[in-house]
């Protein structure tokens, strides 16, 4: 009889370890700080490209920091002359392209060793995109759009009227869109010709995103977001009342989101109308929205909020940083979100969302290779 009801003891406790496994640690309350890491520096621009097992961000201090994602420990750091403001991005090779204040655009190996720079003439703020081809296209203050090859060879280059501070954006067919500071939102075709261009009333810093049937979205410092036809010309204009810096996030449902210095986030529906706004009582928006697979919305504020949103507008959290919040939120594929504040840390926080949403442009610089291209992705 003892001998039965040990035996009965066993499969009890055999089936509640085996349930522990199967179902794993608890899941984390939304918002939990997982780690956080001083980049060195004082202030964070440069929002973080995630690798399939390495998180690569700039830092004010002009470092280029590779990081674990489990821990946020530092695997390398590449040294470079000035701070960078530019988020990096990850080539099909897995090579890393970034930008810095020193007027450089540096490609790094994947063991955090120089493949090669190319000097521009002033510094480097914007972030690279990627053609299918190979191709890095960048924008510098010296107001040129360099297209490099991946040997870091010059392609060609095109000269603006103004700095180049808006990050380019490849649409489907290789067309690149790029904003610079004398008010233009320039088309490309991809051997650097122009194409088009389409004036607003002041400079263009905001970088475009891509709608499924080609529009292009781009903020002004004029207090508009623009909806800008494959041609052209103007599809409509939605008035934010004050500056647009950041950069919109396009929605499964073709929601156009973007924030602005009024100190809200707009909702904007495809046709141009308000779908709703909310105001996060920040100022000066640099932040980029980004939308996750269960249509949750992430944007961090120069209050140092770090914000989740229901796709209504209404807040599920917030996290509070101990600086402000100019960096774009990147959204891994296990949930986990990567935001840098001014206090000079990058942040690793919980989420329900299972990576990004699968709409035309979901997050600032496309993806979290931040290839900058329609169809782009991480190799």
């Amino acid at each position: 009889m003892k001998a039965s009801r040990s035996w009965w003891l066993l499969v009890f406790l055999f089936a509640i370890i085996s349930s522990l496994v199967i179902s794993g640690p608890a899941q984390q309350t939304p918002g939990t700080v997982l780690w956080k890491i001083h980049s060195g520096g004082q202030f964070f621009f440069s929002s973080a490209a995630v690798g399939s097992d390495t998180i690569y961000v700039g830092s004010w201090n002009g470092q280029l920091l590779a990081l674990s994602p489990t821990d946020g420990s530092r695997k390398w750091s590449f040294k470079t002359d000035g701070p960078i403001f530019s988020s990096p991005t990850i080539g099909p090779d897995q090579t890393i392209y970034v930008g810095s204040l020193d007027r450089k655009v540096y490609a790094i190996n994947l063991d955090g060793t120089l493949k090669w720079s190319f000097t521009t003439q002033d510094g480097v703020y914007a972030s690279p995109a990627l053609s299918t081809d190979g191709k890095i296209y960048i924008g510098s203050r010296d107001k040129n759009l360099y297209a490099l090859n991946s040997d870091g060879t010059l392609a060609w280059k095109f000269a603006a009227n103004g700095e180049i501070e808006s990050s380019p954006a490849v649409a489907a067919d290789g067309t690149i869109y790029v904003g610079s500071w004398d008010g233009n939102l320039y088309a490309l075709n991809p051997d650097g010709t122009l194409k088009w261009k389409y004036a607003a009333q002041n400079k263009v810093v905001s970088s475009p995103a891509i709608g499924a049937d080609g529009t292009v979205y781009v903020g002004s410092d004029d207090g508009y977001l623009y909806a800008i036809k494959p041609d052209g010309s103007l599809l409509w204009k939605y008035e934010v009342i004050d500056t647009v810096r950041s950069s919109p996030a396009v929605g499964v449902d073709g929601t156009i989101y973007v924030a602005g210095y009024d100190g809200n986030l707009h909702a904007i529906n495809p046709d141009g109308t308000v779908r709703w706004q909310k105001g996060i009582g920040s100022i000066y928006f640099f932040s980029s929205p980004a939308i996750g697979a269960d249509g949750v919305i992430y944007i961090g504020s120069d209050k140092g909020e770090v914000y989740a949103l229901k796709a209504d507008g209404s807040e599920l959290w917030q996290r509070p940083t101990g600086g402000a919040v100019f960096t774009s939120p990147m959204i891994a594929q296990n949930g986990t979100i990567y935001v840098g504040s001014n206090d000079g840390f990058l942040y690793a926080l919980s989420s329900t969302s299972q990576g990004a949403a699968n709409s035309p442009w979901p997050m600032f610089r496309h993806d979290i290779c931040h290839t900058g291209r329609v169809g782009g992705s991480c190799p």
